[in-house]
């Protein structure tokens, strides 16, 4: 396949285009982010940049929202040439994104998240907080969220968290929105509400720049889609007018099967980890579970039926109230994360960002930081042990980055996840807990994520692993429990693990197998 030259970008008519792009290119030290770029789009359409991590998607998102100044090229709006040097020109423009990584500040409510920097003012310049919270509750009742705009960010789960963030965006009117994985951390009934807001508004005349990976959701919300690959713009064109498989093709620029790792059957009944009858206040009750070494077990369910909490409690971050838990037979008190990791379970959480990451701190420290005692004599750092582990991670993991020093912050976000995954593999574990680690994730990458779970699991390794993708939980696990209302309704395992019986198990329609 030939690549497509910008001269080819889709003509659109001088009154139907809103934002152009033409030649722009963006370079860190060595490391081209974007390369003599073209993009344009119109007025209210849903328009999807497509890509795998690292391919330029966010770098142009980030020029389009005056976070980062091209090296060169022009930017248009509505026709003219348009200086974006910050956040404040793009929102002036009325340019707003909501990014995965959430912005929301936890120690305030709602409703100050949610107008902050653009407050309504009294008289006298001070603060109006109750045409605050009414403009809040107006605005929230209007997008059809239901959440109380007096409570703390801190409160709120992750999909409310990242439903509020996409509010916070549309309470200043914008012409253009650009959501950047918006649905990653969002449930199917979430993502529903998200696309008839979305699709009220473009028919209103906003337009909508849409990133995300998942390819059934691209095609119930996107008019038009254009790709990128190794900083380059390969072409644009209307969705549902060519396959997905030449669509994979130009985001890889090879052809790509999402292809799961053959499922090999447990020959052992050695039990890694045992929960009995395990409860956590409301998050979740008497939860009852056997996983085998070398097993991978999934965890399902709708949104905020206690899925994350049970991970949590398991790593030692949440409260549990009673029952036990048992590793490799003996029953372990888990007091905090330490008491985990020293019991053999590490844990993968689900915002790699603010749970995962020190984004400003290197690749070797990030991988090294739940280690560090093991590579230490008197209370000096063994510089030669630490430095061949984090070879050994990065080899293993495919973490594609120049050097072990580079900032974090500065990987691809695929890239960034693999050092999450990596910081856990490093503790040696014997039960991983994986919280939706192909969140946000292109389709190559999670293809490197599902072998490297399986080749952990061959080698002995057990994983309980929480996902919100159900065809990743079909095609990987051995077993699945199905989370309800804080329990678990269904044990699925062999041809019972369907996408069918997930959702009527989680739905309460059906049982398969009591736990």
């Amino acid at each position: 396949m030939s690549l497509i030259s910008s001269n080819d970008l889709p003509a659109a008519t001088p009154a139907e285009v809103l934002i152009e792009v033409s030649g722009v290119s963006k370079s860190y030290g060595g490391v081209k982010a974007l390369i003599d770029c073209d993009f344009s789009c119109k007025r209210g359409e849903v328009h999807a940049l497509l890509g795998e991590n690292g391919a330029g998607k966010s770098t142009l998102v980030k020029i389009l929202c005056g976070v980062v100044k091209p090296d060169s090229g022009m930017i248009r709006f509505k026709g003219q040439e348009a200086q974006i040097h910050s956040p404040v020109d793009a929102s002036h423009k009325g340019i707003v994104a909501v990014f995965q990584e959430l912005s929301l500040i936890p120690d305030l409510s709602v409703a100050e998240n949610v107008y902050l920097g653009h407050e309504p003012l009294t008289k006298w310049g001070l603060i109006d907080f109750r045409q605050m919270n009414e403009k809040t509750e107006q605005l929230l009742q209007n997008l059809g969220l239901h959440i109380p705009c007096d409570s703390l960010v801190r409160d709120l789960s992750l999909s409310e968290r990242q439903l509020l963030e996409i509010a916070k965006a549309l309470s200043r009117d914008p012409e253009i929105i650009i959501l950047d994985e918006a649905t990653s951390a969002l449930g199917q009934q979430e993502v529903e509400l998200l696309f008839s807001i979305i699709k009220r508004l473009t028919a209103q005349g906003m337009t909508a720049i849409f990133i995300s990976h998942r390819m059934d959701e691209l095609a119930k919300i996107a008019d038009r889609a254009t790709v990128f690959r190794d900083a380059r713009y390969i072409t644009t064109f209307d969705w549902g007018t060519v396959s997905n498989e030449q669509i994979v093709n130009w985001i890889a620029g090879r052809t790509v099967k999402e292809t799961y790792p053959e499922k090999k059957h447990v020959h052992t009944d050695d039990i890694a980890l045992e929960v009995v009858n395990l409860s956590s206040d409301r998050n979740f009750q008497h939860i009852n579970l056997q996983l085998k070494k070398g097993e991978i077990v999934g965890i399902a369910g709708l949104q905020g039926h206690g899925q994350s909490q049970f991970l949590q409690a398991l790593f030692g971050a949440c409260p549990i109230t009673s029952g036990e838990v048992r590793v490799a037979g003996d029953t372990i008190v888990l007091s905090g994360p330490k008491s985990a990791i020293d019991a053999g379970i590490a844990l993968v959480p689900e915002d790699r960002k603010n749970e995962g990451l020190l984004l400003t701190r290197s690749v070797k420290e990030n991988l090294t930081l739940m280690t560090l005692g093991h590579r230490q004599s008197m209370g000096i750092i063994r510089a030669d042990m630490e430095g061949t582990e984090v070879q050994r991670l990065i080899q293993l993991l495919n973490i594609k980055t120049p050097h072990p020093d580079l900032e974090v912050g500065g990987l691809s976000g695929g890239n960034q996840q693999k050092v999450v995954i990596g910081k856990a593999v490093m503790t040696e574990a014997a039960v991983l807990l994986l919280a939706d680690p192909t969140r946000g994730i292109d389709i190559g990458t999670k293809a490197e994520i599902y072998q490297l779970m399986r080749n952990l699991a061959d080698d002995g390794i057990s994983l309980l692993f929480y996902s919100t993708e159900l065809p990743e939980l079909v095609g990987v696990c051995d077993r699945v429990a199905v989370f309800k209302q804080g329990r678990i309704s269904a044990m699925l395992h062999g041809s019972s693990i369907t996408e069918h019986h997930i959702i009527n198990a989680a739905l309460g329609i059906s049982q398969e197998v009591n736990p």
